[in-house]
């Protein structure tokens, strides 16, 4: 019975702490949307503004003891403000938090409350809730909010020892409490030197959920037992003194004994009993024990005597004021509770395990546009969450047990409906059966309209890229034309019977030029095929003052390129390469892989040419100015175009990353 009793305090307390937790967690996602603290991330190098962010910490600090130090954090981990001013851009405290895996979640926009650690700060065990600082959907900044391990275990588990007996402590056994050598804490805190709790459990038992223990101690035999959380793991333990987990049963048998001695005793006295006031006392404390069962702890007996009915009324008269103590702090723990649960800015609802709403707070009221919560309780999570959003959400607790920020639409009273994100916790007995849902609910409409926009613009910047690529296409297809044209004109004085050959050539390039595909982008091997049709023409012009070469290598033909890239350098190495090139002008063409890139080379006979129509960047020459836009729009900085001479011969290289045409849509 004893042990019972002691391993259902454990997770009782266990419970209460999680929910103080969440609480805590929710004030400082409200300090972090807090103006004084997003201007401070994003000008972190103003002084007055990071003054104003010191104070208002250290105005919270002081207020709410629980919190050891409030610290706002860049996204390299720099401290920006502090409640300990001096910590502010300090390298040491930027090395430790960078490292920090809760730092690093909140970075990812996780609003998250740390394993145990020993602070470098101050050298004392603590906890952290960081929770991630945003402007306009991204996060610019994370706020620690640091809460010392003894000033938890004050503030929020010393009151249980009122109401429960025993003591109530969060700790974790295996926290590592050694610093390193020469390490000297630089920012003190007025509280004695931690002491962990000496209570030995078997290595066996700390992969447990939940166990008990006995175990001798300088003041005698104790009995503690703990239940461990699994994200965070903590370890909740409440701990009694053996004797006094017994003394209820030794008082019952006190009690018992001397109510028997006192009974025998009146039914000797027979017939003088009426008379005897021993009867009276008795009476008494039937009358006590009577006002007690009625809740009415603040009545005593006048006690009198050393006899068996004295004893017996010292016992109910110390059972009256415990009682009376522990109703008290009940009702101060259940103010402070409520007072949390009223003000809170988030929705905090309470709900039976089919969805049936037990309690509800104003926020959470407010949210569903009703005035009182008397309005919605007894109503289904369900009936509130449309689309049957709400029986999914009840599906994923009753198989998970925990939901974070599950994104759920609402229907508000009015029929307006907004996107919130819930986070719920189905709590179990110590049997494992569903007993109540606990959560929270956050209106997420206007962080989820930013995210929308931000969409739509980078939708439409999209679009303004395909509108460039699109210009510099219609640009090129014209300037082929022109020298094609051209083409035509000399070979009517030259030769006109071949002008026939030419047209058919001109005719196969132009069905393959003008089938282009609306992504702008065609695969290798198709548009070496529109560059062979053009040295085709071009040989039917030159004859054998022009000798070409094309070879693509199959295992990059697929490889996705903007269409007629190439064009512009082909006929540079023609027209140039007739001018500055022995006869017959070469012109190879070769595609080849280079790891991870597509490696083309155009190469040929003769000498570079720098004049206005053969320049790049600034020197003139549409075709390969466009071939540099066109690169710069499609690839960014993934590209290399390269342009030299060597043995006699120019070389013009374009290396691209290799796209397979399944991958066509990224373009």
């Amino acid at each position: 019975m004893t042990r019972n009793e002691i391993e259902r305090t454990a997770a009782l307390i266990a419970g209460q702490s999680e929910t103080a937790l969440d609480i805590f967690k929710s004030d400082i996602r409200l300090l972090a949307r807090r103006t004084e603290i997003r201007q401070a991330a994003l000008f972190p190098d103003d002084p007055s503004i990071g003054d104003r962010a010191c104070r208002h910490f250290q105005d919270i600090v002081k207020e709410v003891k629980v919190y050891q130090s409030i610290n706002l954090h860049d996204r390299d981990a720099r401290c920006i403000a502090s409640s300990f001013p001096d910590r502010v851009g300090l390298e040491s405290m930027q090395h430790e938090v960078a490292g920090r895996p809760d730092f690093r979640d909140a970075v990812k926009g996780q609003a998250v409350v740390s394993q145990i650690f020993l602070s470098r700060g101050t050298g004392r065990p603590v906890i952290v809730i960081c929770v991630p600082v945003r402007d306009r959907g991204t996060v610019i900044a994370v706020v620690r909010a640091v809460v010392d391990l003894d000033y938890f275990n004050d503030y929020v588990l010393s009151p249980q020892q009122y109401i429960h007996g025993g003591k109530a402590y969060l700790f974790d056994p295996k926290l590592d409490r050694k610093v390193p050598e020469g390490w000297e804490a630089h920012n003190l805190i007025e509280a004695e030197a931690y002491r962990q709790p000496d209570i030995p459990i078997p290595p066996g038992l700390l992969s447990q959920p939940r166990g008990f223990v006995r175990y001798e101690a300088a003041a005698g035999a104790q009995l503690a037992a703990f239940r461990k959380t699994a994200q965070p793991e903590w370890f909740f333990v409440v701990e009694k003194s053996q004797k006094e987990a017994l003394k209820p049963i030794r008082d019952m048998g006190q009690v018992t004994a001397a109510t028997l001695v006192t009974m025998l005793g009146a039914v000797s006295a027979g017939v003088f009993a009426v008379a005897h006031p021993l009867l009276k006392r008795l009476g008494q404390c039937m009358d006590l024990a009577g006002e007690l069962e009625a809740g009415r702890l603040h009545h005593r007996m006048e006690i009198k005597g050393t006899d068996e009915v004295a004893h017996l009324g010292r016992g109910l008269n110390t059972m009256a004021q415990s009682l009376e103590e522990s109703h008290a702090a009940l009702e101060e723990a259940e103010r402070m509770y409520r007072g949390i649960f009223e003000n809170a800015v988030e929705g905090i609802f309470v709900a039976s395990p089919d969805g049936r709403l037990l309690n509800v707070n104003p926020a959470f009221t407010r949210l569903l546009g009703y005035d009182l919560p008397a309005q919605i309780l007894g109503t289904n999570i369900a009936d509130h969450y449309p689309e049957n959003t709400g029986v999914l959400l009840l599906e994923e607790l009753h198989a998970k047990g925990i939901t974070r920020d599950f994104e759920i639409v609402f229907t508000r009273r009015d029929g307006t409906r907004r996107i919130g994100a819930t986070y719920a916790r189905a709590d179990r007995d110590e049997n494992g059966k569903f007993v109540r849902i606990q959560g929270l609910l956050n209106d997420i409409t206007e962080q989820k309209e930013i995210e929308k926009e931000r969409r739509r613009a980078e939708e439409a910047h999209r679009r303004f890229v395909e509108a460039q690529l699109e210009t510099l296409r219609y640009q090129i297809n014209p300037h082929f034309l022109f020298n094609v044209l051209n083409s035509l004109d000399a070979l009517s004085k030259s030769d006109p019977g071949r002008i026939a050959e030419l047209i058919r050539q001109l005719s196969r390039y132009l069905r393959s030029t003008l089938s282009s595909r609306e992504s702008g982008m065609v695969s290798l091997a198709r548009e070496m095929s529109v560059i062979e049709s053009y040295l085709k023409l071009e040989k039917v012009r030159f004859e054998d003052d022009l000798a070409i070469s094309i070879n693509v290598s199959e295992e990059i033909g697929d490889t996705m390129i903007p269409e007629l890239l190439i064009q512009p350098i082909v006929e540079n190495a023609v027209k140039h390469g007739m001018k500055t090139s022995p006869a017959p002008l070469e012109v190879d063409v070769a595609c080849i892989a280079a790891g991870d890139f597509a490696r083309i080379e155009v190469s040929n006979t003769g000498q570079w040419v720098c004049g206005d129509a053969g320049g790049f960047r600034g020197t003139g020459g549409l075709g390969l100015e466009n071939i540099r836009k066109r690169l710069d729009l499609t690839y960014g900085d993934r590209y290399r175009l390269n342009i030299g001479e060597s043995g006699g011969r120019v070389i013009v290289a374009v290396e691209i990353p290799r796209e397979g045409e399944k991958n066509e849509e990224r373009f």
